[in-house]
């Protein structure tokens, strides 16, 4: 079976034979010579590139698998095509001209570009791995409960969950170990290359045996031992600073990272903390939590993504935690 396109001249160029099942189907195509002078000159463009990084024709023959006369000749066009020589030649060597150094640049970006139109996807369906970091207490109130209704959604979707603290997170995200991660918000400005999408607040509260009397939280402090929220977590960063200026110097009895292991502590009366308001405390029958009005500023969590080559899966798996929860 044949499908013939007429209408042009012979200008056009077969460029396609496509095999079916059980049937052979050839499909002729013709492409218009600006079309066929445009997918050349990506070509060109490439060997251009490579040239201008080897500076010598005879070496980038050898790397794109073309003689020698063939890369004069893609880099004669080249410059005939723009008005312009692109490299300074003296005998066999060649240096980038000014034009050229400029057009380097502008090369580049034409070549991503193209390479770019790759990623479009060719139907709906979102598949692959997506690597996911978290912080133990957004797992269970924030991560599992999306992931269970994400993944009726899009069942041929991995999720590979990863648990650890937010600076861990952070710096396996900078290291592309993740595609994402649902942490707290950095106190630092974000890096350049990353995402910040905000899920969830949290105040702090002063949390406490039941057997505590009620109390100031200042009271508290000053007359039971304190478990610390590790200093060097970004949330633990907070409660430290808040304490300093308010000139508080609880007896530390110990200190840590993990909310789960802190709130462990405090339902067997090793002593009070301050923590984040959040649903881990709901599992503590015996805990008790009392508000610290001083303590304006509260915890923030969301999703931290690098924002460039972003696959599709974990694009839409952030909007959808973002539906979710704001």
């Amino acid at each position: 079976m044949f499908s013939f396109i007429p209408s042009k001249p012979l200008a056009f160029h077969l460029i396609s034979i496509i095999e079916q099942k059980r049937a052979t189907k050839i499909s002729i195509i013709f492409v218009s010579e600006a079309q066929k002078k445009c997918c050349m000159m990506i070509t060109e463009l490439r060997t251009f590139l490579v040239a201008a990084q080897l500076e010598s024709f005879a070496a980038t023959a050898e790397k794109v698998g073309l003689t020698q006369s063939a890369v004069s000749a893609q880099i004669k066009r080249l410059e005939l095509e723009f008005g312009y020589a692109l490299f300074e030649r003296t005998g066999r060597a060649v240096n980038l001209s000014r034009a050229g150094l400029i057009a380097v640049d502008r090369a580049a970006e034409i070549i991503a570009l193209f390479d770019r139109m790759r990623d479009i996807p060719r139907d709906n369906t979102i598949s692959g791995t997506i690597k996911v970091g978290v912080i133990s207490t957004a797992y269970t109130a924030l991560l599992a409960p999306a992931m269970a209704e994400f993944l009726k959604i899009y069942a041929d979707v991995l999720l590979s969950v990863s648990v650890d603290v937010s600076l861990a997170l952070l710096q396996k995200l900078e290291a592309k170990e993740l595609d994402m991660a649902i942490m707290v918000k950095p106190p630092f400005s974000l890096i350049p290359h990353m995402e910040w999408v905000p899920l969830v607040t949290q105040r702090y509260v002063l949390v406490m045996h039941e057997s505590i009397e009620a109390q100031d939280w200042r009271t508290i402090l000053h007359h039971h031992p304190f478990i610390r929220y590790d200093s060097r977590s970004f949330g633990g960063s907070s409660i430290s600073s808040f304490l300093k200026m308010h000139g508080m110097a609880p007896h530390d009895v110990t200190e840590t990272e993990e909310i789960s292991l802190i709130l462990d502590m405090v339902s067997k009366n090793i002593g009070v903390a301050i923590t984040p308001s959040c649903q881990e405390i709901n599992k503590y029958n015996n805990i008790k939590c009392i508000e610290i009005p001083e303590f304006s500023q509260k915890r923030e969590i969301g999703v931290m993504a690098l924002n460039s080559k972003r696959k599709i899966s974990v694009g839409k798996f952030i909007s959808f935690l973002s539906d979710q929860y704001t």
